[in-house]
């Protein structure tokens, strides 16, 4: 089997930056300390893998400047760039033609095993999910991004219903498949 193409996304862990709901819940100190903590041990289970080829796609653009190189040197950084998350997740998913896999950096029971069986799912697939427990998902990978238009087109993100709304956007004679449900944290 070739190497996993696998993209985590992840915004630089700072107090101001990303996971709100999270953060008024236990406070935003506590909040970026999890969620930097988590990301790391992400990269740490999924990098122990050789078998993934493993890059992050970073947000924001500028945090590629000064993200510390000594965390994972060998371990390429892309930036998001503009837009929504499925502007985001398009973007990258458009510039590579052959399979790949997008997870985010916020699911705690993560392992290699879950992104592999993704990737053998996508010799038979168009598409696979991981569903999370809100009614979104965690993981999203294609086999060939030329096939699959439209795909985030009018969605409205963070919804129970997200997932549904994605797969609505899938024509009909798209083989999907779904991998295990796992829980995210927002």
């Amino acid at each position: 089997m070739e190497k996993v193409n696998l993209i985590i996304f992840a915004r630089r862990p700072e107090i101001s930056i990303g996971k709100s709901r999270l953060k008024n819940k236990i406070g935003k100190s506590l909040g970026a300390n999890f969620y930097y903590r988590n990301l790391l041990r992400t990269i740490i289970k999924i990098k122990a893998d050789k078998r993934i080829n493993l890059k992050l796609c970073i947000s924001p653009d500028n945090a590629l400047l000064n993200w510390p190189k000594s965390i994972f040197p060998k371990i390429k950084r892309i930036p998001q760039g503009p837009g929504d998350i499925g502007e985001k997740m398009w973007r990258v998913l458009s510039k590579n033609p052959n399979k790949i896999i997008i997870i985010g950096s916020d699911i705690l029971d993560i392992n290699s095993s879950i992104i592999l069986n993704a990737w053998k799912k996508l010799y038979t697939s168009n598409i696979v999910f991981g569903p999370a427990e809100d009614g979104g998902f965690w993981l999203i990978g294609i086999s060939e991004s030329k096939k699959i238009k439209g795909l985030f087109n009018n969605i409205i993100w963070s919804q129970n219903n997200t997932l549904e709304q994605v797969k609505n956007n899938i024509h009909i004679s798209k083989k999907i498949s779904f991998v295990k449900t796992l829980k995210d944290i927002d």
